[in-house]
């Protein structure tokens, strides 16, 4: 009887072998993890690191100065909020240091939504206290609501912002966006 071995699965190892690591990775990319890591140390560099081997493929192009932005506002809010500390490293990379949720625009988003929030999450002792009262207050905060007559789907925070509307897509970067920040 003649068996036959299992194959490895090829769409793994095509995207394996197509999607940039950080060590190769852009310039733009190149450049942020070396400078993350030696401005925030070893957490930093391994936070860089993670974005980059992490990125959609369409974010080859962006800018090291935006993502160390984003990188240096990150690790101060998870300084400055006293849950910040208790989120382990793994939850911390994958759940709060991301730039962008889906394929919405690319634009600095975390110094102003931090700001915004701060008084909204004042008093809170907990993410789930910090969601649930961002979750109540942040769309009357900035005057955006639920309407279908927006111009896309996956709109950015300004996007929304200027507008004054979103669909639920858009509600939901919003949030994610404001409790990341």
């Amino acid at each position: 009887m003649n068996t036959l071995l299992p194959r490895p699965p090829l769409l793994p190892l095509l995207l394996a072998l197509a999607l940039p690591t950080a060590a190769s990775a852009g310039d733009g990319w190149s450049e942020f993890v070396d400078r993350a890591a030696a401005e925030h140390g070893e957490f930093g560099g391994r936070c860089a690191a993670f974005l980059a081997d992490h990125r959609p493929p369409g974010d080859a192009g962006l800018d090291a100065e935006f993502l160390l932005e984003n990188l240096r506002l990150a690790l101060a809010a998870r300084e400055e909020f006293p849950w910040g500390a208790t989120l382990p490293d793994e939850r911390f990379l994958n759940d709060v240091l991301p730039y962008a949720v889906l394929d919405e625009t690319r634009e600095p988003w975390r110094a102003g939504l931090l700001d915004l929030g701060r008084a909204i999450v004042a008093g809170c002792e907990t993410p789930g206290e910090a969601a649930a009262a961002l979750n109540r207050e942040l769309f009357d905060a900035i005057e955006v609501h639920y309407h279908t007559g927006r111009k896309k789907p996956n709109q950015s925070p300004s996007e929304s912002r200027s507008q004054g509307m979103a669909t639920c897509t858009g509600l939901s970067i919003l949030l994610v966006d404001a409790c990341r920040a």
